[in-house]
C-alpha cells in the first residue's frame, strides 16, 4: 500500500501535462473555444444558455468547479453552455480551465445533464445514436437473464465492447439508416433480433429454405415482425410464419395490458429471439412462441465481423483479443 507521506515523483504522472489554472475568458477567446467545439458534442440547450446568459448580464455568474476542459489537440470538451453564455452576453468570465487532458473525460463532465452509454461513446470519438445504443445491447445479452440489454449493458467499464461491437457490425446500421428502419416505427428488441440474424447469415454460408440473401431476410423480418404482412416480398406461411406468430404475440400482450402491454421486457426478448432464429432457418412454430433461455444464435461477439471497414480498437493485443471479446 502506498504512504501518501512519502515524496510522489511528478514527472511519472500520467498527469504531468496537464495545466490547470483560473483564466478570464473574453469573448474574443470564447468564440475560439466555441470554434474547436468538439464536433460530436450534445445539441446546446437554449434555454440552459439563456439563463447562463442573463446570470452574466446581472452579475451573478460565479466561478464554478467544473471546468472549461481542452484536450491535448486543442479541442474543447467541456462547458460548451457557458461559452456560448459569454459569446451571447458580449461579456467575459472566470473559469476554472484544465488544458492538455488526454484521457476521455466524457463520462466524468458534465454533470448537470446526465450522459447515457451513447453519449459516452459519442464523446470518446464513434458517433452512436441511443437507439443504435439501444439494439446493439439487445443482441449482445445474455437471454437467460431476468434483463434485457439496455440494463445487463450501461456501466461505463462496459463502453469499449458495445462500442466494438457497434463498429464490427456498422454495415447493419448503416443499411437501417438508409432504409429509415432506425424510426420509432421499429423496436429495438426486433431489430436486435434482426441483428443477429444479419450477422449469423453473413458469417455462414448456409443454404435456406427462403433462398434470400441477407438484406432481403432481413426485411422481411422487420416488415412482418413489426406490421403483420410485408410490403416488398411474398409472404409464405410455411417459412415466413414464425415472424408473424410473434406479430400476433405483441398484439396480444398488448390487448391484454392496455397501457403496459409494452414488447420491451426479458420475456419478449426471449420470445423474439427464438422467432427471429427459425424465421432465419425457413422453420415455423409447431404451437406457441416459446420464450427461450438458451440463445440458439452464437454469441454476437465470437462472429467475425461483418462490417468491411472494422479495425481492431487500438491498444489491445492480439494475444489478449479473446479476453477483450469474452471477457466481462
Amino acid at each position: 500500500m502506498n504512504d501518501p507521506t512519502l515524496p510522489i515523483d511528478f514527472d511519472s504522472s500520467p498527469y504531468k501535462d496537464v495545466k490547470v489554472g483560473i483564466e478570464f475568458i473574453t469573448p474574443a477567446d470564447a468564440a475560439e473555444l466555441k470554434a474547436s467545439n468538439y464536433k460530436f458534442n450534445r445539441e446546446l440547450i437554449k434555454q440552459n444558455v439563456n439563463d447562463l446568459k442573463k446570470m452574466m448580464l446581472d452579475g451573478e455568474f460565479l466561478l464554478s468547479s467544473d471546468a472549461v476542459v481542452v484536450d491535448t489537440s486543442g479541442t474543447m470538451k467541456n462547458a460548451q453552455h457557458r461559452i456560448e453564455a459569454v459569446l451571447e452576453s458580449g461579456i467575459g468570465q472566470w473559469f476554472l480551465v484544465m488544458r492538455n487532458v488526454s484521457h476521455d473525460i466524457g463520462a466524468i463532465t458534465d454533470t448537470g445533464r446526465s450522459r447515457k452509454m451513447a453519449d459516452r461513446i459519442t464523446f470518446s470519438g464513434t458517433k452512436i445514436s441511443r437507439r443504435e445504443c439501444s439494439i446493439v445491447r439487445n443482441a449482445m445479452c445474455d437471454i437467460q437473464s431476468p434483463t434485457i440489454g439496455v440494463m445487463q449493458f450501461s456501466k461505463p467499464w462496459q463502453d469499449a465492447k458495445v462500442k466494438d461491437t457497434f463498429l464490427r457490425f456498422q454495415d447493419y446500421f448503416n443499411f437501417l439508416n438508409t432504409r429509415k428502419y432506425l424510426s420509432t416505427m421499429y423496436s429495438p428488441i426486433l431489430l436486435g433480433a434482426g441483428l443477429k440474424i444479419w450477422a449469423h447469415m453473413k458469417n455462414n454460408n448456409d443454404t435456406y429454405l427462403h433462398d434470400m440473401c441477407v438484406e432481403d431476410r432481413f426485411v422481411h423480418w422487420i416488415e412482418i415482425s413489426s406490421f403483420g404482412q410485408p410490403s416488398t416480398f411474398m409472404y409464405n406461411p410455411s417459412i415466413d410464419g414464425a415472424a408473424a406468430r410473434l406479430y400476433h404475440e405483441k398484439r396480444k400482450k398488448r390487448d391484454d395490458n392496455p397501457g403496459a402491454g409494452f414488447w420491451n421486457d426479458s420475456p419478449a426478448l426471449r420470445k423474439t429471439v427464438h422467432a427471429a432464429h427459425k424465421f432465419m432457418n425457413g422453420e415455423n412454430f409447431g404451437r406457441n412462441v416459446v420464450a427461450i433461455t438458451v440463445d440458439p444464435f452464437k454469441l454476437l461477439r465470437k462472429m467475425q465481423p461483418t462490417n468491411p471497414k472494422y479495425a481492431l480498437p487500438e491498444g489491445i493485443a492480439y494475444s489478449k483479443l479473446n479476453d477483450f471479446i469474452l471477457g466481462e
